[in-house]
């Protein structure tokens, strides 16, 4: 009997949320309890971004809030088990969407590990990879109302997903069809609290939740690595505003528009970007990442220096926060000085690179195909 690499890999995806979501029932993580009492708070009109010790703060939109209702309302395992389904089964999927294959084989095999991170602290980060992730495979398709669901839900729980949205203009004469769609499903959920409040409480909560926003830090992202090593409190605006020039930048080149490597390229550079160059990233945030790292390597040339890469992402970010680095050299060395980023920083860099060469428009073996996800 032939041994079949998908199905097995299949299986350990599946088994990964079976042990993790029992894991995390039992440790009961503050995260869920969070996201649980959003929704009771929102339904009694209780302010969804104050202080309820012991539990940390709510940072989320209010429409999250509703969304989250059918796993609030479930028992504690059941509603962890479908959560974290939720989050691993969207990040899957959406890879089977936008690639072929043998390379969703290879980028699901790379990001499981930040999968399981990701469920291990039930945050919504894998989720909003893979909407991410199916917005460009959707477009990709020109199922431009597909994609639009999935850039709306994306953009309600992290705001930043909205960054997907550039992934219509490989399709310009489809913008206009994915604008449409796109306001739409952004007004209908941006509405969807007021099936159980006011509209002047929903004001509320919105101000509210807003002004939380502004007193984020900047956490594990490119800004806040300017600042230890400049050691001056730089804005983050302008850095932003220049990562996301170089971001882009390659789009200039509109004859590559037709390469779907170029494309994939692009998704894997502006998944990077989007934690790279986020105020409040954190290290469960760096699933989003390590897709476009996975992305990144899926359809690039796999020689020495990729698996090196490779290997430095793997070593630098998605191992740096576990047990498997001596807590030690952890403590005094990864958490001081912020490493996780800069593996990704490093292949971030790389992939700009290969987004401006004339060979990214051709393929290193065969074309990638548009593969039906599996």
């Amino acid at each position: 009997m032939k041994f079949n690499r998908p199905v097995a890999l299949l299986i350990v995806w599946v088994a990964a949320v079976l042990v993790v979501s029992a894991q995390v029932t039992v440790y009961r993580h503050a995260n869920f309890e969070i996201f649980r009492l959003s929704w009771h708070n929102l339904l009694a009109g209780k302010d969804l971004y104050g202080s309820y010790p012991p539990l940390d703060v709510f940072i989320y939109t209010p429409t999250f809030a509703v969304l989250f209702a059918p796993f609030a309302l479930l028992p504690l395992w059941l509603g962890i088990l479908l959560w974290n389904a939720a989050n691993a089964g969207a990040l899957y999927w959406g890879l089977g969407r936008a690639l072929d294959p043998d390379a969703a084989f290879v980028a699901r095999a790379i990001v499981l590990l930040d999968a399981i991170g990701s469920m291990q602290n039930v945050q919504s980060n894998a989720l909003v990879a893979g909407l991410m992730i199916m917005a460009f495979g959707s477009l990709d398709r020109r199922q431009e109302f597909r994609a639009a669901v999935a850039v709306g839900l994306g953009t309600i729980v992290k705001v930043f997903p909205l960054a997907a949205a550039t992934f219509a203009i490989f399709r310009p004469y489809r913008v206009p069809r994915f604008t449409l769609y796109g306001v739409l499903v952004g007004l209908v959920l941006l509405a969807l609290p007021l099936l159980v409040i006011s509209p002047s409480a929903l004001l509320e909560q919105y101000r509210s939740w807003n002004h939380l926003q502004s007193g984020h830090e900047r956490g594990l992202s490119i800004m806040q690595h300017v600042r230890m090593w400049s050691g001056s409190d730089v804005p983050s605006r302008p850095i932003q505003l220049i990562g996301l020039v170089v971001l882009l930048a390659p789009l200039v080149q509109v004859p590559h528009w037709a390469s779907r490597r170029f494309r994939l390229l692009f998704l894997a550079s502006t998944l990077m970007f989007c934690v790279l160059f986020n105020h409040a990233a954190e290290s469960p945030s760096f699933v989003i990442a390590v897709a476009g790292v996975a992305i990144w390597f899926a359809v690039s040339r796999r020689d020495a220096v990729a698996w090196i890469v490779l290997g430095i992402v793997f070593l630098g970010t998605t191992l740096s926060a576990t047990d498997v680095i001596p807590g030690v050299i952890r403590q005094q060395f990864f958490v001081p000085y912020k490493v996780k980023t800069l593996p990704i920083v490093l292949v971030w860099i790389i992939t700009q690179v290969e987004l401006w060469r004339r060979s990214v428009t051709v393929p290193f073996s065969e074309p990638v195909r548009v593969a039906s996800a599996t």
